[in-house]
């Protein structure tokens, strides 16, 4: 995980309508993709023409076939390398000011890329110690990233001792204890097994909701990206470039009912045509 300074399943008892909330929609932009093109010095077009802007409060996943952009678009959206075009802001600013008090971002790997001689509290307070912050206020921080994902009794364990989805829970509350508004994250839950996955996805919308983050999550599973997701953002590759923006309308809190209802299957068919569309066009770019 770096922080940038710019920056079971379960059966849900069916709610009432006023318990249950609608996606977010409207809010002010967090993060904004103009014109984007990423070309590499071996003359790979990564991105080309992106136009992107995620809200405040949104969690908007990316999908699309391999090649098409989608780890490179996020990178960027965390300021770890330069556009060869275009233009990236956050909180419809640039990128010297997002460091500002209340406008932190911070990424979660596609592995939980913990350091295996320290403890899980030590891997916690990383980004802590490299921000040079000591005192008794970080110590209770890190007792409540640890609380967050379940894992306050593991502190004095060593990564080699935690299952792959314990790692993963490590790694985001190593995120959560900078206090980020804007959490990136590149496929995290792609190595674990189904059910690990669920549970993890279950907890990670309780996180986002009850600390206001605004996400961007990319994964290749149409399913999970329907579930946890506000929008779905369909990439086709040669070059990487948005080709749909699929809203996502179903209340919150999802569980196991929505998974196995005729509405999560709808949007799941409505997203896998994007991305079949997607692919195609990818092909025909060869």
């Amino acid at each position: 995980m770096t922080n940038v300074k710019a920056t079971r399943p379960e059966v849900v008892v069916p709610m009432s309508t006023e318990q249950q909330t609608r996606p977010a929609v409207g809010g002010r932009p967090v993060v904004s993709v103009r014109d984007v093109d990423k070309v590499y010095g071996n003359g790979t077009v990564a991105l080309k023409g992106v136009n992107l802007t995620v809200k405040e409060g949104e969690f908007v996943s990316l999908l699309g076939p391999s090649g098409c952009g989608k780890s490179t678009l996020l990178r960027l959206m965390a300021g770890l390398g330069d556009v060869s075009a275009g233009k990236v802001s956050w909180w419809e600013q640039d990128y010297n000011v997002v460091g500002h008090k209340g406008r932190k971002l911070a990424f979660v790997f596609q592995n939980a890329t913990l350091m295996p001689w320290a403890r899980v509290r030590k891997n916690v307070r990383l980004p802590l110690d490299l921000n040079r912050e000591k005192g008794p206020e970080t110590e209770q921080r890190i007792d409540q990233a640890l609380d967050m994902v379940g894992l306050n009794k593991f502190g004095d364990a060593y990564p080699r001792e935690l299952s792959g989805g314990m790692q993963m829970r490590v790694s985001i509350a190593r995120a959560m204890v900078t206090e980020p508004n804007l959490l990136l994250m590149d496929e995290p839950f792609g190595a674990l097994d189904e059910m690990t996955r669920n549970k993890l996805n279950d907890d990670l919308l309780r996180l986002w909701k009850a600390n206001g983050w605004t996400v961007v999550f990319v994964t290749h599973s149409v399913y999970e990206a329907v579930y946890l997701s506000n929008r779905v953002v369909v990439m086709a590759a040669r070059p990487g470039r948005v080709i749909e923006d699929v809203p996502i309308e179903a209340p919150y809190p999802r569980g196991q009912e929505f998974r196995v209802s005729t509405e999560f299957a709808g949007y799941c068919r409505r997203v896998s045509e994007a991305l079949e569309v997607a692919s195609r066009q990818g092909e025909e770019a060869k």
